[in-house]
């Protein structure tokens, strides 16, 4: 049974590497950083979520990229007025997942995008609502 769980995480490390090579750079138009695990195909991502290292790559990229938004949109408080998006490290692994599950074919960076977008525009109508 170990036999096969270790050709199990072969199979999954080798698929991961490849799909990093394989995905091209044009999928999102970034500033030419590297992606990493933000470039991979969303469906690709939801096929492995169960894989316990898939998911540990999969939310520490997501929690750096969040965390890389708001820097970026706090650094330029003047000019936008975004609020930093925080939340629960369960909340944003199932919020990747929906984002990821509405278009497979988009690459984790932009479903992520899409997610801290939604939060956004929900702490905006928070906002707006009378007291």
């Amino acid at each position: 049974m170990s036999r096969f769980k270790f050709f199990k995480q072969f199979f999954f490390a080798c698929f991961l590497a490849l799909s990093f090579i394989a995905v091209p750079a044009s999928a999102y138009h970034s500033t030419g950083k590297d992606l990493g695990v933000g470039a991979v195909q969303c469906s690709y991502i939801l096929a492995y979520q169960e894989n316990p290292k898939a998911q540990e790559d999969i939310r520490t990229w997501v929690k750096k990229f969040v965390d890389q938004v708001n820097e970026k949109m706090s650094s330029e408080k003047a000019q936008t007025e975004k609020p930093k998006v925080v939340l629960s490290p369960e909340l944003q692994w199932f919020a990747t997942l929906l984002y990821c599950g509405l278009d497979p074919n988009q690459p984790l960076v932009k479903a992520t995008m899409r997610m801290i977008d939604a939060e956004w525009d929900k702490m905006q109508e928070k906002k707006e609502q009378p007291s």
